[in-house]
């Protein structure tokens, strides 16, 4: 005699539906409050005013970058305090220095605000 196995009727295996049931928790839906018109137009005037920084700093790299001089030109730098004290310097290797050190912060600057502006939500 053999024997068939209770979850086995000719050849074929039944399904028996696991007793550890998925046990899930209820959704709770989150109301995302609709900014008020104030709060629209702060946000407008955030950005327009990250953008208008951006333009001011492309201005500055624009105009830094068109500066140019050899060494033998008489080129001098000066950078003065609210005190009214100044530094002065005609050493062109050292205001090319300065130059090239200003193109790389305002060009990281740039790009820094571009990120910001991109990750703005109004």
């Amino acid at each position: 005699m053999t024997q068939v196995k209770n979850q086995q009727k000719n050849g074929t295996v039944k399904k028996v539906p696991d007793v550890k049931a998925k046990v899930t928790k209820p959704t709770t839906k989150t109301v995302v409050a609709k900014p008020s018109l104030e709060e629209r137009i702060q946000k407008a005037d955030e950005l327009k005013s990250l953008t208008m920084k951006r333009q001011r700093t492309i201005k500055t790299l624009h105009h830094i970058r068109t500066f140019s001089f050899a060494s033998d030109d008489n080129c001098t730098l000066t950078i003065s305090d609210s005190e009214r004290q100044e530094f002065e310097t005609s050493n062109s290797n050292l205001i090319n220095m300065l130059k090239d050190y200003l193109i790389k912060v305002l060009s990281d600057k740039v790009s820094e605000l571009d990120e910001e502006i991109l990750a703005f939500n109004l």
